[in-house]
């Protein structure tokens, strides 16, 4: 026993000459970083307080550990002393003040020597509080989910702790004595809270029990505890610019890029917005400022660039919008207003194009179509009983001399040579295909009910007495009467001539002439070619490949010595 307590003396001894040693040398300069950290007690407790760094408190073998205070009310650094006895007192790494007072707010320096002309030195702020206060809060915890609370106090002691736990929204704990104990929670160094809810809010503090020389002391450790409600996070969503965007630009002028995204009315702590410039933020370049403003869920970045340069020209600017979950980003590119001609032209360019394509089918598209009838018509062609193509009504009587050789050439010269003799089709022509003493009225019934189309030839001057049962004036009753009521026969209106108005024609005649205007034929148009007899095939049923072959053949070398055909 005796043997034990000298070891102990020649250690104290061993420790205060060293301590004196180090502590004269004033010559070394110790490093002292530069973050500071602050301990808020309240009085009446007992503060057990640790070197700060870690390594200080741990390696405590070969190494020597002065402390000194810088109390508020004196302004004078004190070395402080290792006496057990003393109410303020420190040994090795560790710093007791016990009982604590108002007095005691300041200061504590511990000077760590790892050499013996190499040391550290770290600051610890003790401030001591009178009663309890919202102050003296470690942080706030504002979390959906909590499954515990950990002790902020003993961490390297070894003591018994009682949790307690006062309401958010009173002013109870302004007062010690109004905590309520939780009961079952003796020596758990992290309280467990199950199923945390909106209830388990509150204020949550821990005392620590611990023993030094034999005389048990308190410490204690408070936390708030806020419970948030759950929120449903959307992606970001852009409002502006958009992607793949062109903003044009002057070299040397000022351009402002906006972004706007849209992150929901819920709160999103993580979410963020930024202007980057081939990969890298530009806010902190020369010539380059970006602002934020948040506002109802959507998150506003304005980048200004000052002078535009080449190097923007050839650059890519993205707007990169980022939460919890994910990154997105849209891309803007700036352009000179001078390549803004060349867009125009180009467009122009274009337009002239697809005008001329455009104008270019309309005139060919009769021709086009006239193609394509022949192949697909003919390859899905069937049969339909009919014997003649067309079936040609024209007036004979009533006409003036002039009008009636117009008639007779067209109808004996163009129209058969054309359409029956080039064309193949099968033509239908009274008085040149019915046989003498033939009953007139029914061959005129049946022969139209065995054409596919009526060819009416309109002629200058031309009438009809409705007291006259000629031929041609059946024929164009029967006619359209199979047009118009039956609907079974198309209709081909063919007009020689100029005509100021129809009034002297049928009412069935002007009805048709209403939904379609005629066809306008003029003297000389006797090429098989031309733009008036494609309308006529245009209407017209396709022509059987038989009846073509037969004569067509026999028809161009005629054509092609007279200069009609090209």
């Amino acid at each position: 026993m005796m043997m034990m307590m000298m070891l102990q003396i020649i250690l104290l001894l061993t420790e205060s000459v060293l301590v004196s040693s180090y502590a004269l040398n004033s010559t070394v300069q110790c490093e002292r970083p530069d973050a500071k950290t602050t301990r808020r007690v309240r009085a009446g407790e007992s503060l057990y307080l640790p070197c700060p760094n870690l390594q200080c408190y741990e390696e405590t073998e070969n190494r020597l550990h002065v402390w000194f205070r810088n109390l508020s009310r004196t302004k004078q650094v004190e070395q402080i002393g290792t006496e057990g006895s003393e109410r303020v007192h420190y040994h090795q790494s560790a710093l007791y003040i016990l009982w604590l007072n108002l007095n005691d707010t300041g200061r504590y320096i511990t000077r760590w020597w790892y050499a013996e002309d190499e040391c550290d030195e770290f600051e610890t702020e003790v401030v001591v509080y009178e009663e309890f206060s919202t102050d003296l809060l470690y942080h706030t915890m504002p979390e959906q989910k909590v499954s515990g609370i950990y002790c902020p106090v003993c961490e390297y002691q070894q003591g018994s702790i009682v949790w307690y736990k006062v309401c958010l929204g009173g002013c109870c704990f302004l007062f010690w004595q109004n905590f309520a104990l939780i009961p079952n929670q003796e020596f758990a160094r992290v309280l467990r809270i199950p199923n945390s809810s909106k209830e388990s809010e509150g204020i949550y503090t821990c005392v620590c029990t611990w023993e030094h020389h034999g005389i048990k002391h308190n410490s204690s450790g408070s936390r708030r505890l806020i419970i948030k409600e759950q929120t449903i996070s959307s992606p970001p969503k852009f409002l502006l610019p958009i992607n793949n965007s062109v903003v044009f630009a002057d070299v040397g002028s000022e351009v402002i890029l906006n972004c706007s995204v849209f992150f929901g009315l819920t709160v999103c702590d993580r979410c963020s917005i930024r202007w980057e410039k081939n990969g890298i933020r530009p806010s902190g370049l020369n010539g380059y400022e970006q602002k934020y403003r948040r506002m109802d869920g959507t998150i506003q970045s304005v980048l200004t660039i000052t002078e535009v340069s080449e190097s923007d020209l050839r650059s890519e600017f993205a707007c990169k919008a980022e939460d919890s979950v994910e990154v997105i980003f849209v891309s803007v590119t700036l352009k000179s207003r001078a390549s803004v001609f060349c867009v125009i032209l180009a467009c122009i360019c274009t337009f002239l194009v697809l005008l001329l394509v455009g104008g270019v089918l309309k005139w060919f598209a009769l021709d086009l179509v006239l193609f394509l009838r022949q192949i697909f018509v003919k390859l899905y062609r069937k049969e339909d009983g009919k014997l003649y193509d067309a079936y040609v009504i024209y007036q004979k009587n009533n006409l003036d001399e002039m009008t009636s050789k117009t008639v007779s050439d067209f109808v004996s010269g163009s129209l058969l040579t054309v359409l029956e003799s080039y064309y193949g089709f099968k033509l239908f022509i009274h008085g040149r295909d019915d046989l003498p003493g033939e009953d007139c009225i029914n061959l005129i019934e049946t022969e139209i009910q065995l054409s596919r189309r009526l060819i009416i030839i309109l002629t200058p001057g031309a009438s009809t007495d409705k007291s006259n049962v000629s031929p041609e004036a059946y024929d164009l009753q029967v006619g359209l009467h199979q047009a118009l009521v039956q609907g079974e026969t198309g209709v081909i209106l063919i007009q020689l001539g100029q005509m100021q108005d129809y009034t002297h024609l049928p009412l069935g005649l002007q009805h048709l002439l209403c939904k379609n205007s005629p066809l306008l034929w003029r003297d000389g148009e006797s090429s098989p070619n031309s733009r008036f007899w494609k309308r006529v095939r245009y209407q017209m049923p396709v022509a059987s490949s038989c009846q073509k072959s037969s004569r067509s053949r026999s028809l161009k070398a005629s054509f092609q010595c007279q200069g009609l055909l090209v």
